[in-house]
């Protein structure tokens, strides 16, 4: 389910301006920007109303659903508590601003799709470790203090982040007893989508009616993306500590042909795709794509995340 999500209405003429008489109006934006943001770290939603060149107003707001509805975002929210939380969204943003805002017809412009897998502490570890070595294509992987893995997309406007949500809440000051005890022993997944193009390259991909919250922000559209993801990493293998890739390959390939493949994806791992484009390290195109399809067929290629 959505951890943190921008959700927006655009506008060709504003109702009404009293908001002005409260928000604060940034100067140093090229069109009228004003923004309302929560004062004192509270898990309010920060909003803005903004109007861009082709003179419509965007209204936006922006909250984590778990810290508004809960306090903290180490439980994540089940659908009904989802919609609640958007009609809360609703109701606040109407309130700031005097406004009409329908949170479910609203257009979604950033989205954090989040699952947690309920691990013991040592498992966490283990995991995250493991899926260090795993590529996902179109991504570079950057793994911090061994509890935070990054797959991040080349345009940045997505990103995988798989990280220890214990020690993510210890890392914090004046962590709540509550936060930590919801916390302990969960392996967050966390899908990002970070722009507009990135949404709708999923709503395409996915056949949805559109990139509204009601269309997005549901269980099944949380769960089938996340699945995607630890699908392509290989997830329940690793979890369960089966065969190694050389084991996979040798069922279809020879031991020698399935050692020179282990190193082609070490290669991969360690360089990134279509690593071949190095001209200093002597591998040809012809032979990169052979190596991949091989791979393929013996199903311990990466598919892209999307």
């Amino acid at each position: 389910m959505p951890d943190t999500i921008r959700i927006k209405h655009y506008r060709k003429v504003l109702e009404n301006y009293d908001f002005q008489k409260n928000w604060k109006k940034l100067s140093s934006k090229k069109g009228e920007t004003w923004i309302n943001n929560p004062k004192n770290n509270e898990p309010l939603p920060r909003l803005s109303i903004f109007q861009t060149p082709d003179h419509f107003w965007h209204h936006t707001a922006e909250v984590s659903l778990p810290r508004l509805l809960f306090g903290h975002n180490s439980r994540l929210p089940n659908q009904h508590e989802t919609f609640e939380g958007l009609k809360i969204i609703g109701e606040y943003v109407q309130e700031k601003s005097g406004l009409p805002f329908d949170p479910f017809s609203a257009t979604v412009s950033r989205v954090d799709f989040t699952k947690d897998i309920q691990l013991s502490k040592s498992e966490v570890v283990q995991i995250i470790k493991r899926l260090s070595v795993q590529t996902l294509s179109g991504t570079k992987k950057r793994l911090e203090e061994e509890t935070t893995l990054y797959f991040k997309a080349k345009a940045n406007n997505r990103q995988v982040c798989i990280y220890d949500k214990f020690w993510e809440v210890l890392s914090r000051k004046n962590a709540k007893p509550e936060e930590i005890e919801y916390a302990e022993g969960k392996l967050r997944i966390e899908y990002s989508l970070f722009k507009p193009s990135s949404i709708n390259a999923l709503v395409k991909r996915l056949c949805l009616p559109d990139k509204t919250a009601l269309s997005l922000l549901n269980e099944d559209v949380s769960n089938q993306v996340i699945y995607e993801i630890l699908e392509s990493l290989n997830f329940e293998h690793l979890l369960t500590n089966e065969k190694e890739n050389f084991d996979i390959l040798r069922e279809t390939f020879s031991t020698r042909k399935a050692m020179n493949l282990c190193g082609f994806l070490e290669a991969l791992n360690l360089r990134g795709e279509n690593f071949y484009k190095d001209e200093s390290l002597g591998f040809s195109k012809d032979s990169y794509y052979a190596d991949v399809r091989d791979c393929r067929k013996a199903k311990v290629w990466k598919t892209p995340i999307e």
